[in-house]
């Protein structure tokens, strides 16, 4: 009987610890959201997880929308300025100037590296290709924009990442 008791005891501190891990790494990854340290939305996705396959409350529908949201964040924080690089005008030499501007800047800067950095690699990149500073400062603009739109999406597929969970922790 006393093995029995420190069997689910065992247990218990496992399934404890498990739902703490996972509550750490929700409050984490949405600190990242805004934070430039930690990848937000994907660390949002990881302590999902950790819960969901502890109480095995959600369906496999439900987790594989979680993965697919978290998967639209991911390319929205790398895409959104090379989309509205490509939207503005920009050349391939821009489009990619706005990648490389999103990965360098975030790198370097973080978050305020991921807002600006595609702007400025556009517009690096246009006015390397010769590009008159009208046409190359527009395609910046644009872009800026369209990474705001980006983050302003990452911090809505948060909440209704959070939203979803919540809800299939009730029903």
């Amino acid at each position: 009987m006393l093995a029995k008791f420190c069997t689910s005891n065992k247990l218990r501190s496992m399934t404890y610890f498990l739902y703490s891990l996972s509550g750490i790494l929700i409050v984490a990854g949405l600190t990242g959201i805004f934070l430039p340290v930690v990848p937000g939305i994907p660390v949002v996705l990881a302590g999902m997880l950790v819960a969901v396959f502890t109480g095995g409350f959600m369906s496999p529908l439900g987790i594989g929308f979680l993965i697919g949201l978290a998967l639209i964040s991911v390319l929205m924080d790398y895409f959104s300025g090379a989309i509205g690089a490509k939207y503005s005008g920009a050349g391939i030499l821009g489009i990619l100037g706005a990648v490389l501007g999103a990965i360098v800047g975030f790198s370097v800067f973080g978050l305020l590296g991921m807002f600006i950095g595609p702007a400025l690699g556009v517009l690096i990149f246009e006015l390397l290709t010769k590009k008159n500073i009208k046409k190359s400062t527009r395609s910046a603009g644009y872009t800026l924009l369209t990474t705001t739109i980006g983050i302003i999406t990452n911090i809505l597929i948060a909440v209704a990442m959070l939203v979803i969970f919540i809800i299939s922790i009730f029903i």
